[in-house]
């Protein structure tokens, strides 16, 4: 299905621009962007890519096509990011536990009595007041992963408004499912279950005697980094007990198999940023292992349970077409 896709998009142009031209350009563009903004002292934020994307669109004359079809999507995942950090106040208000021992053990369990954010960092002699190559890359990792998703679905929109509006869905579907376990399952992470700040100390019991550091809360600081270049995240509601499941490794993961199915050429870069995010919110303490097994898990159920329903519409529009095609003819 991506070949044939390809074949017909390929002779198409945007203002005499042939539509992979436009594609390279608009990677180069942003990862031009993306170098300019930490140059100047912090990462780019996904409301903050999205301007400079409105800009492009403006210039190549997309305006109204961009407005109608990213217009309720925008509103519909910004709130989303705004409004998530209120899962953790509605579920202390229905009385759901916070969950940090049965986590714990469950990744003890898997893992011999061993947890990896401990083995990683010690593996890789993590200090707070040195930053390493591989620290700066995982914490890359880590703060493009929104931008990532709104990049991609940029991309989608430019070669097919169909697969477009596929995966908006499947996102919303994903964040939503997401939000959803949040309010009725909050979960600790592992960072916080090893030092519990005051708020959570008469919540929780600590259960991890080993130091776990907070990578993305010193790295940036060593490097001389300000905040993200973003309001969304300057202004907006966090979640602090949000670990399960982890929608880090559930947004790239739900890019990676998209691509799979509909776009192969993108999908070897989409497994190489899933594997490198797996990997970096363990080693940062970010989330356990099975925050990681969870958000995939989420991914694959969100895409494939509305490829179920478009083939379930698809064969009820066949049989009625077919019906109204029988009845005419006995008519």
């Amino acid at each position: 299905m991506a070949k044939t896709d390809d074949r017909q998009l390929s002779n198409i142009e945007i203002r005499g621009i042939p539509r992979r031209v436009y594609l390279i350009g608009i990677f180069v563009y942003a990862l031009v962007l993306g170098v300019v903004m930490f140059l100047r002292g912090g990462f780019i934020g996904p409301d903050t890519f999205l301007i400079f994307i409105v800009l492009l669109v403006v210039v190549l004359g997309q305006t109204r096509t961009f407005l109608i079809d990213w217009t309720p999507f925008v509103i519909l995942f910004f709130g989303w990011q705004m409004l998530r950090g209120y899962a953790d106040n509605v579920g202390a208000g229905y009385g759901f536990p916070l969950h940090n021992e049965d986590l714990v053990a469950a990744e003890r369990w898997l893992f011999g009595g061993h947890l990896p954010n401990v083995v990683l960092q010690r593996a890789l002699n993590y200090n707070p007041q040195v930053v390493r190559w591989y620290d700066a890359l995982a914490t890359f990792f880590w703060a493009f992963h929104f931008v990532l998703a709104l990049g991609f679905a940029f991309l989608l929109w430019v070669r097919s408004r169909s697969l477009y509006w596929r995966f908006v869905y499947a996102l919303l579907l994903l964040s939503t499912l997401g939000i959803i376990t949040y309010v009725v399952y909050p979960a600790v992470p592992p960072w916080m279950a090893s030092n519990p700040p005051e708020w959570l100390a008469n919540r929780v019991e600590k259960t991890i005697p080993e130091n776990i550091y907070l990578l993305r809360a010193w790295v940036p600081y060593q490097l001389g980094l300000g905040s993200n270049w973003s309001w969304i995240m300057a202004n907006g509601n966090p979640n602090e007990t949000a670990a399960m499941p982890s929608l880090h490794a559930a947004y790239p993961t739900l890019i990676f198999v998209f691509s799979l199915i509909y776009w192969r050429k993108a999908a070897p870069f989409a497994l190489l940023y899933c594997l490198g995010l797996w990997f970096s919110i363990v080693y940062m303490g970010d989330h356990y292992v099975i925050d990681v097994l969870a958000g995939i898990v989420y991914a694959v159920v969100a895409f494939f349970a509305l490829e179920g329903l478009y083939k379930w519409l698809a064969r009820r529009r066949a049989a009625r077409i077919s019906r109204a095609f029988v009845v005419e003819e006995a008519s």
